[in-house]
């Protein structure tokens, strides 16, 4: 009975990071193919609620660089080390079931 229940576990536990690796491939794509939203904040809204008092519309020259910052290169990189991670343990499992099955 104990080796049945082995097998169950060994065998859930195998389609959870089968589960778990579609997911990291799955948000790997979304942040390649998904553009980013690029919105700046009116800052003359914000000038205006501050002081109450209307503030000049800043030029072209006077543009402030978008604050949001490019994270593809970080979200792609930690994904390829989940899924990494995700085929070592899948490979310690396949060797725990082959080791067992030699007993």
């Amino acid at each position: 009975m104990s080796e049945d229940q082995g097998s169950i576990k060994s065998s859930g536990l195998s389609i959870a990071l089968i589960v778990l690796g579609f997911l990291v491939i799955s948000l790997l794509a979304l942040v390649v193919f998904v553009d980013p939203i690029t919105n700046q904040p009116d800052l003359t809204l914000t000038a205006t609620l501050a002081t109450g008092t209307p503030q000049p519309t800043p030029t072209g020259a006077e543009l402030l660089p978008s604050p949001v910052v490019n994270i593809d290169g970080i979200a792609i990189l930690g994904g390829v080390m989940a899924l990494l991670l995700l085929a070592a343990v899948y490979r310690e499992i396949l060797i725990h079931r082959q080791a067992e099955k030699k007993k």
